[in-house]
């Protein structure tokens, strides 16, 4: 059955990078590098390419805002030991991480759907997803469980083939501590992804060299060539490009949609400045998503049937002067509160 036909333009915003029609391939091996911000995603993109072009981040601020995609020419002895891959090009995604120190989830989530979704539509093959996770010094929190979730519906069951769960940041960290944290991975955070039968991730560790950049290469290289097919079609790019989804409605916004939340309801708790911030910030994350939210995060927010009532029925400009309300819109968490309004209805 022949695909519907596909237009990036609902999806796009000015400055997005992605492939247009005719600069991919369809014998193209994209590879794709997600994580956290400041694992060493960039790093490796460049141990990779021989060079600095990727920016990389010296602390805790993201480099990497946009999207950036390399291609490679496969050198000879990896075209020698892999002749299938011969005349194609690898194409490396170097993506923001989540928890990004300059973009919100949403915009990351928008940005990376973008990329996928064009390139798939150009008929490019997604020959390996890298997911790079630090084994040192933090250990794994609630968010970071939260942001593999949204990898893993990015992905799907059937792309997990091809993901490779790399750990970085080896080199500092005390072998103890090391294997301590691989086993916990292993048998608990990522223990779903790793033994999920025939569509399972594989774990290595990753060195910030030329030597283990290239060996990681090689074991996308080996799956692929083990595998029934040469690459595979993401969840996110079967729902938009395919089954015409908006992003809001893709399983990867809504597992994204149960991150905001949690986010929000531990948000209550704290002193009220730093609650009105938290608030201030997770209310554009649901503006930009138009995410529904629940009954229970509505009613942590204060808000009641009369006052949904006086929302969405006196402008905006004139709600200030509404005597019942008079007091509330003029702080900080009620500017939130009619941006939150607003995401509700799914009206911004």
């Amino acid at each position: 059955m022949p695909r519907r036909a596909f237009s990036i333009d609902f999806l796009k915003a000015d400055g997005d990078v992605y492939l247009p029609k005719g600069k991919g391939r369809s014998t193209d091996i994209v590879i794709p590098i997600m994580g956290p911000t400041g694992v060493g995603k960039s790093t490796f993109v460049n141990n990779v390419l021989g060079r600095t072009d990727a920016p990389v981040s010296d602390g805790f601020k993201s480099c990497t805002v946009q999207l950036a995609h390399y291609f490679i020419d496969p050198p000879l002895d990896l075209a020698e030991d892999f002749p299938e891959i011969a005349g194609k090009r690898i194409v490396l995604v170097d993506t923001p991480g989540f928890d990004d120190t300059e973009l919100p989830d949403s915009e990351i989530l928008r940005r990376i759907a973008v990329w996928l979704a064009a390139s798939y539509d150009s008929s490019m093959k997604v020959g390996g997803v890298v997911y790079m996770y630090p084994i040192y010094p933090n250990r794994m929190t609630r968010n970071d469980r939260s942001n593999i979730k949204v990898f893993q519906k990015i992905c799907g069951n059937h792309g997990l083939s091809k993901v490779i769960l790399a750990t970085t940041r080896w080199d500092i960290c005390p072998p103890e501590s090391g294997e301590k944290r691989k086993e916990e991975l292993v048998n608990t955070f990522w223990s779903d992804m790793l033994s999920s039968g025939p569509h399972k991730a594989e774990m290595t560790a990753l060195w910030s060299s030329k030597e283990s950049a290239w060996d990681l290469i090689r074991l996308i290289l080996q799956r692929r060539a083990h595998s029934d097919i040469d690459g595979v079609i993401l969840t996110i790019q079967n729902q938009i490009v395919d089954r015409s989804k908006k992003l809001k409605r893709t399983d990867a916004a809504q597992e994204l949609r149960r991150k905001l939340e949690e986010l929000l309801k531990e948000s209550g708790s704290g002193s009220s400045q730093a609650r009105r911030e938290k608030l201030k910030a997770l209310a554009a994350e649901a503006a930009r998503l138009r995410l529904p939210l629940g009954s229970r995060i509505r009613k942590l927010l204060g808000f009641t049937v009369s006052s949904m009532y006086l929302f969405f029925l006196v402008p905006r400009a004139d709600f200030a002067a509404t005597p019942a309300t008079r007091e509330p819109f003029n702080d900080a968490a009620s500017s939130v509160h009619y941006v939150l309004f607003k995401s509700i209805a799914g009206i911004i």
